[in-house]
């Protein structure tokens, strides 16, 4: 590791382990980490080092295969922005080919899900987005907050609410059972046992379920054929006080993204046409980019918004 990425990582040793280890499957991608560092403020690297923790805590007697698998996905993910910048769409656009393709091939979706739980450190839009996140929430959100999570993944987010937000309950929702296991399994090594973890499809919510103070669907929505709709069915769970908190990636071809943004506008617009009122948002752009470039040019930004059903 050269002594800028060293500088800039200074003392936090879960990031630079996490870092030497990258760079150990791959050397020639030093020089992403180090912009992708250099963007950070000195909160954004307080998260990225919280998530290197966790991440650590998670799959840490793994991290070489992980950071291989890191590897992997982002060439799977550089053929996936080719064939965007090509064709000027996602290649995938039902969830029929993502399952076939992705989510049934449990070998893809081990080196894939090892390699999205180390972008969730490396790359700058994941860790802004999470640092928004984790300091707007609480200055939002009713006292005592019930929280739902809808695609939890690793579970970090519900990890760091539960955690940090004072919460009264915690539920995470995945379609898939395999999911759900990963994500429980995942929350009890982080030392959160008190989360109702359920298989549920969230188009299948009506207005007699239990309402929720907050909802969070980070790095969802692109997954779905109809996002809107599920929106629509969302709202009728969220409290009349209620929140919800919405990253989505517009310009992001990944190889199980179906539904694509390309504006803020757009991703702005799926809320308000739903039945949302926006009552904080911000954009962050992948290695830090200026934003009217990041747009210009069709990078991946990651648009965060909480919102309050209107």
């Amino acid at each position: 590791m050269n002594d800028a990425l060293l500088g800039i990582i200074g003392d936090r040793p879960a990031t630079r382990t996490i870092a030497l280890a990258i760079l150990d499957a791959w050397p020639d991608h030093a020089r992403y980490l180090e912009k992708s560092l250099s963007a950070r403020t000195v909160s954004e690297l307080q998260t990225t080092e919280l998530l290197a923790q966790a991440a650590l805590t998670l799959e840490g007697a793994r991290l070489p295969e992980l950071a291989a698998n890191y590897r992997w996905t982002c060439d799977r993910l550089r053929e996936e922005e080719l064939f965007f910048h090509r064709e000027g769409r996602y290649r995938l656009t039902t969830f029929a080919e993502a399952d076939a393709e992705v989510y049934s091939n449990d070998a893809y979706m081990e080196r894939y899900v090892d390699g999205l739980l180390l972008s969730q450190v490396m790359w700058y839009n994941h860790v802004a987005s999470c640092t928004y996140y984790f300091t707007q929430a609480p200055g939002l959100i009713p006292s005592d907050a019930k929280m739902l999570e809808i695609g939890p993944g690793h579970g970090l987010m519900t990890y760091l609410a539960v955690r940090d937000f004072g919460l009264s309950a915690a539920t995470v929702w995945d379609l898939s059972p395999v999911s759900v296991e990963h994500t429980r399994s995942a929350l009890a090594r982080l030392g959160i046992g008190s989360v109702n973890c359920a298989v549920r499809n969230a188009l299948s919510v009506s207005e007699t379920d239990d309402k929720f103070d907050f909802v969070v669907l980070s790095e969802v929505l692109e997954h779905i054929e109809d996002p809107a709709e599920v929106m629509r069915k969302l709202r009728a769970i969220v409290a009349p006080q209620g929140l919800v908190f919405v990253n989505v990636p517009i310009n992001s071809p990944s190889p199980d993204h179906l539904y694509l943004m390309r504006t803020p506008d757009e991703a702005r617009d799926l809320l308000r046409k739903t039945g949302f009122e926006i009552m904080s948002e911000a954009m962050f752009a992948t290695q830090g980019m200026k934003l009217e470039r990041a747009l210009k040019n069709a990078v991946t930004v990651s648009v965060c918004m909480f919102a309050r059903p209107v």
